[in-house]
């Protein structure tokens, strides 16, 4: 509500009055045309950004202290109970939600240390192993077990047991996420404080340039070889695109930038593979295709780049629907000028990501990309990497060329190594 300061003093704060429903009046929010789920979204997405965006957050949302306007607005009341977090305490929580998913209870336990919950020189041993057992699998578990109040006092039973020293920011945002859970329960017994903030956490995490939340996502997404967890990265852009304010560019800018730098290099080659192995299957027509494709890119063509991610788009919407569409699958064909094979489970999971990252063909304009391929076009690796897919198809297809000319049977390829097996040999295809 607005705030009289000409009519305050430091006893008396005055603000105007809100014509207003609660939350819980399930009733009357339908006779003026609310929907209670949307509300409930707003009220966790809202006290999420107090808590981990601005830090400073009403630590006491009950239903008493919320109301419904009747423009759909959500009105917080009574700021007796106010709470503040510093960044690397808002960070530090981010993470602690990242560890849990991730399950990776020594990183969990070292973020506690950083923000001064255990004491050092503490054996965390035993903490870890404590946490493993009483922690759910968030990504798997079932709706029954995301209980905020059940995982809270999970982790309080440790926290009890071990040395923790819990700092009263950390106090109220607990406090603030329970009450929080509580009033989405009796608006809908279904709703869970952990599914409804998790869309928050993934856009923070595939978005934020912050050392340490780029550091999340490389822990969520990626091995430590460097090799993407597909389903996990999938999850994460599922996820994301549920939270108000999510930028897919920045998404798409973190994940490059991680491509293009020293610990993207196997990533960077898997790729390479894995489209030199599709595109070869595709027939020497749309390998020829494909190679003109990565040769624009390869020689900075911005245009011919950006023409090349619609039909990507084209394709991920084919293979991530399971819908029949007649002028869709003849927009492929046109753009395609042939049917596709059955593409390698790999490539499928990139296009369905690709889908994600809003490369949805004509539905995209193709001037947000413009920015990402020009960057993409001058990073020399990648022009190095592009060169070197435009080179091994090329090899591909004279390969195949020639065996079909002298009516030889097709050569099969060994992956990365370059090698060809024929007649029961195996020779080079340099």
């Amino acid at each position: 509500p607005k705030i009289y300061s000409e009519m305050t003093t430091q006893k008396v704060l005055t603000m105007e009055w809100v014509d207003g429903t609660r939350l819980t009046d399930s009733n009357t929010l339908k006779a003026i045309g609310l929907d209670n789920e949307k509300l409930i979204d707003t009220l966790v997405q809202c006290s999420l950004r107090q808590i981990l965006e601005n830090g400073f957050f009403h630590a006491d949302p009950h239903a008493g202290n919320l109301l419904a306007c009747a423009d759909g607005r959500l009105c917080y009341l009574d700021f007796g109970m106010m709470s503040y977090a510093a960044p690397e305490q808002r960070n530090g929580f981010l993470l602690a939600v990242v560890h849990i998913v991730n399950r990776d209870w020594g990183e969990l336990v070292r973020v506690y240390q950083r923000l001064g919950f255990i004491p050092e020189g503490t054996d965390v041993t035993p903490i870890e192993v404590a946490l493993e057992k009483a922690l759910p699998d968030v990504l798997n578990a079932d709706i029954t077990e995301l209980n905020f109040k059940n995982v809270v006092g999970k982790l309080g039973d440790i926290m009890y047991t071990y040395p923790f020293s819990l700092p009263p920011f950390y106090i109220a945002i607990i406090r603030c996420l329970g009450v929080l859970e509580g009033v989405a329960i009796q608006v809908d017994p279904k709703a869970r404080i952990i599914s409804e903030a998790y869309p928050y956490v993934a856009n923070r995490v595939l978005t934020d340039p912050q050392d340490e939340l780029q550091e999340a996502l490389r822990r969520l997404a990626f091995t430590s070889d460097g090799r993407i967890r597909w389903d996990r990265l999938e999850s994460l852009l599922e996820e994301a695109r549920d939270s108000s304010g999510y930028d897919v560019t920045q998404a798409l800018d973190q994940l490059t930038n991680y491509l293009i730098s020293d610990d993207g290099e196997q990533l960077l080659n898997d790729f390479a593979d894995q489209i030199v192995e599709t595109a070869d299957s595709l027939g020497a027509e749309s390998a020829g295709y494909i190679m003109d494709a990565f040769r624009s890119l390869s020689e900075n063509d911005e245009t011919a780049a950006v023409k090349m991610s619609r039909i990507i788009g084209i394709l991920s919407q084919r293979l991530g629907s399971d819908a029949k569409n007649d002028d869709f699958e003849q927009e492929l064909r046109e753009g395609l000028d042939g049917a596709l094979p059955e593409p390698t489970p790999t490539m499928q999971k990139f296009l369905r990501i690709a889908t994600l990252l809003g490369a949805r063909g004509s539905n995209t304009d193709p001037s947000k990309f413009v920015p990402l391929v020009r960057k993409l076009g001058q990073e020399p690796r990648l022009q190095q990497t592009a060169g070197e897919i435009v080179a091994k198809l090329g090899e591909r297809l004279l390969s195949r060329t020639l065996r079909s000319f002298f009516r030889l049977p097709p050569p099969v390829f060994d992956g990365r190594s370059g090698r060809q097996t024929f007649d029961g040999a195996v020779g080079e295809t340099k």
